[in-house]
């Protein structure tokens, strides 16, 4: 069996790889927020923001370590997400591609 192949070539395989490392190496030291879910649930809560990402990281691991301690059963989920400026509203009021419906799921709050 071969391995799949990239259907632009391995050099396109190879740029996209370097814009998508250079991407993560531009963010780690933006500002982060925590973002916390418990499984099974659409609801997340969110801290922050935190100077850089690895500032957050070490949040985000204080906090597993310390709902591990407090009983919990690993069901909780701590992530790192960086945090963008904000965009203008009148702007996006100026694309309706940019409005979603939002999703229904399980209420978990």
């Amino acid at each position: 069996m071969s391995e799949p192949q990239f259907p632009h070539g391995a050099g396109d395989m190879e740029r996209i790889a370097r814009i998508m490392y250079s991407m993560e190496i531009d963010e780690i030291d933006m500002p982060h927020v925590v973002v916390t879910n418990i499984s099974g649930c659409t609801l997340a809560t969110y801290s922050g923001p935190y100077a850089s990402g690895l500032a957050a990281l070490a949040v985000a691991e204080a906090e597993r370590r310390a709902d591990l301690a407090a009983g919990g059963a690993g069901d909780v989920r701590f992530t790192v997400a960086p945090l963008y400026p904000g965009l203008d509203l009148q702007e996006l009021e100026d694309h309706p591609a940019a409005r979603a419906e939002p999703e229904a799921g399980t209420d978990c709050g």
